[in-house]
């Protein structure tokens, strides 16, 4: 346990937000009870507002009723009454058990009243539920009109008894009248029960989504871990790429020399064997540059400064220094640009990149016939295209998914001597994306490919 409590101190420290979500784990729950509680209690007092303002508008109904009727002590008419009690009925559904009672001897009778089976009946006052003796206490306390809760057969009803005195100050007659406040108690109980029940899901929402908070500085701290591996791999990457770079240097110039040295004296396969070291150290040296180029696009390190330039003059020089590669291999490289004459707005280094990248990769994989580039203006789309097109092998709907991931290459056995790193594609899309760019492909296989490059037209 006590490790538990170490490590829980240690997390803490080197992670001080999670003491907010500590404190809201209180905070929010306790603000929610308050604020329902608040609102719970404020409903129910409105709700008795209105039952009690009920009550006074059925005293002075009472009143209009009695005094017309029964203005003194001696002087009731009880068969008005009686018409009175069922027009007020008629009108007002809520009202029940209307009745005016007077005091004979000891006893309390009813001389009018909405049902006429408790007429000329006597009233039994001993305390109960069905709050008969509020009628003797009415009588007694003289200088009160009473309102009060009471249940019969199950049913919720507000009762108010109106105290009629004479002029001797003694009451000379009580009008009683009871009216249903089950479906106001039900609103109330409902309204609280809703305001609770929504509480509770609240709050057991928010204390999942602050545990899930509080779950996140897990990953924060796999996060920092990983950028911190990250951080190392790439460093040891440039490191590595640096301190290759110089024998690398080295090989390719000696490789170079003894080839000249040696050309001629020789047999063929001698020859071939030294073909293939100088091939072998220059595919090194073009590995370890996309590398370096693939570690400085991931690290944002990579200049991406825009300048306006015109990418008809920018293309046809990269063809032009083509020209000389795709003629060893016996192929047409042609150039087209008739009619351009906008700018666009790139970083020119990484445009040549680009361009000469694809150039290249058209050349590198088409054994025989053409590649053509050219260089035109959608205008509609306000947008430049430069599409580099092939005779070569072809891309398959399948390669074509994967194409622009880091390291993929399409494997066949028309193109499996043919060397490459996986790396020259993504990178070029990267950069093109990064300048607001892109390139799209189109391939069928064993007929050709045709890539485009596309960059808005500058302003």
């Amino acid at each position: 346990m006590k490790r538990y409590f170490q490590n829980t101190f240690v997390f803490v420290r080197e992670n001080p937000a999670i003491l907010f979500s500590l404190a809201l784990i209180i905070v929010i729950p306790s603000a929610l009870y308050f604020y329902v509680s608040f609102t719970v209690r404020s409903f129910e007092d409105a709700a008795i507002n209105e039952i009690e303002a009920h009550d006074f508008t059925v005293s002075d109904t009472l009143l209009a009723m009695v005094e017309r009727d029964f203005p003194a002590k001696d002087a009731a008419n009880p068969e008005a009454l009686q018409k009175t009690i069922d027009r007020l009925v008629a009108n007002d559904t809520r009202l029940k058990n209307i009745r005016v009672i007077v005091k004979d001897g000891r006893d309390y009778k009813t001389i009018a009243a909405q049902n006429r089976d408790q007429v000329g009946t006597s009233i039994d006052v001993t305390p109960s539920l069905n709050g008969e003796s509020l009628i003797a206490y009415s009588w007694v306390n003289a200088s009160e009109d009473v309102s009060s809760e009471i249940e019969i057969a199950g049913e919720k009803l507000r009762r108010v008894i109106k105290v009629f005195v004479g002029e001797d100050g003694e009451v000379y007659a009580l009008a009683a009248a009871d009216f249903s406040i089950n479906r106001t108690l039900d609103m109330i109980a409902g309204g609280v029960y809703q305001s609770y029940l929504i509480m509770g899901v609240i709050m057991i929402l928010s204390l999942l989504l602050i545990v899930q908070h509080a779950r996140l500085f897990s990953y924060v701290g796999l996060s920092k871990d990983l950028q911190q591996k990250n951080t190392a791999k790439d460093n040891f990457i440039r490191m590595a790429t640096h301190e290759l770079r110089a024998p690398v240097t080295v090989l390719t110039g000696y490789t170079d020399l003894l080839k000249e040295d040696l050309a001629g004296t020789v047999d063929a396969d001698q020859q071939k064997y030294i073909d293939r070291m100088v091939l072998s150290v220059k595919n090194l040296s073009d590995l370890m540059a996309d590398i370096l180029e693939v570690s400085h696009l991931e690290q944002g390190r990579t200049d991406f400064e825009p300048e306006i330039i015109a990418p008809d003059i920018v293309v046809k020089e990269i063809v032009d220094g083509l020209a000389a590669k795709a003629e060893q291999k016996g192929l047409k490289l042609s150039f087209d640009a008739k009619g351009f004459s906008h700018k666009i707005r790139v970083n020119p280094v990484c445009f040549k990149r680009i361009v000469t990248n694809l150039v290249e990769n058209s050349i590198k994989y088409t054994p025989a016939g053409k590649v053509a580039v050219t260089v035109a203006a959608q205008t509609a789309k306000k947008r430049c295209a430069i599409t580099i097109q092939d005779t070569g092998f072809g891309i398959s709907a399948e390669g074509q998914a994967h194409l622009f991931e880091q390291f993929y290459r399409v494997k066949t056995q028309e193109n499996a001597e043919i060397p490459g790193t996986g790396l020259g594609l993504w990178m070029s899309r990267e950069m093109a994306r990064k300048m607001g760019g892109d390139i799209m492909l189109e391939s069928i296989e064993r007929m050709g490919s045709k890539f485009f490059i596309f960059f808005p037209l500058a302003k």
